[in-house]
This record gives C-alpha cells, structure tokens and sequence, in this order.
C-alpha cells in the first residue's frame, strides 16, 4: 500500500535542518546518519510504496538573504551551499526511484 509524505522545504537553510525535516516527516529510524548516503539508503532499502512530495523547492532558504546583508559574503554561501544540496538531493532520488520499482518521488517549487 502507498504512503504518501509531503515535505514542505519552506525555510530549510542548512543540511542539518532538512536532514532532521527528513527524520521527523520519514519517522527514520535512530541510527539514521544526517547525510545523503544514509538518505539513499533508507529509500533503497525500505522505501518500496513511498511516494514522497517535496515542496516549496523554490523557497529553500527563504529569508537568509535581506538587503541589509547583501554585501555578506557568509550569506551567499549558505544559501548557495543549502541550493547545491537540494539539487544533489534531487539527483540522489532520481537515482532511487530508477532502482525502485515501487517508490515515487517527486519536487515542486
């Protein structure tokens, strides 16, 4: 039977942050490792009948950068770092669902 998850990426401005979005929303289990290759694992081995929504992809760090800290260097890398995460996040579930027969994941912005 499909268990749908939706997963609202609104605000996410660190991997830790979506990694514990992950964990709350996926109820993984405890020895789950806060990274991508942990992630991949989880939907490979137990994601059969997932089908995982992911949104608000475009507002991803939503509110880091102001116009007052515009100039601040460490801003532009945090919000690029997290965007480069989610795009790797992206491919890594592709990836799952093309050796999943049964696990669907799809983003929205």
């Amino acid at each position: 039977m499909e268990q749908v998850f939706y997963i609202d990426l609104k605000g996410i401005s660190t991997k830790e942050e979506l990694h514990a979005l992950l964990r709350k929303e996926l109820s993984l289990p405890e020895y789950y490792g806060d990274n991508l290759d942990a992630f991949y694992d989880v939907l490979t081995e137990q994601g059969e009948g997932w089908n995982l929504i992911f949104y608000n992809r475009t507002k991803v760090a939503s509110g880091i950068i102001t116009a007052e800290d515009a100039g601040n260097n460490d801003c532009a890398l945090i919000t690029n770092d997290i965007e480069s995460y989610i795009t790797k996040l992206e491919k890594l579930c592709s990836r799952a669902v093309s050796e999943c027969d049964n696990l669907k994941i799809r983003f929205f912005p």
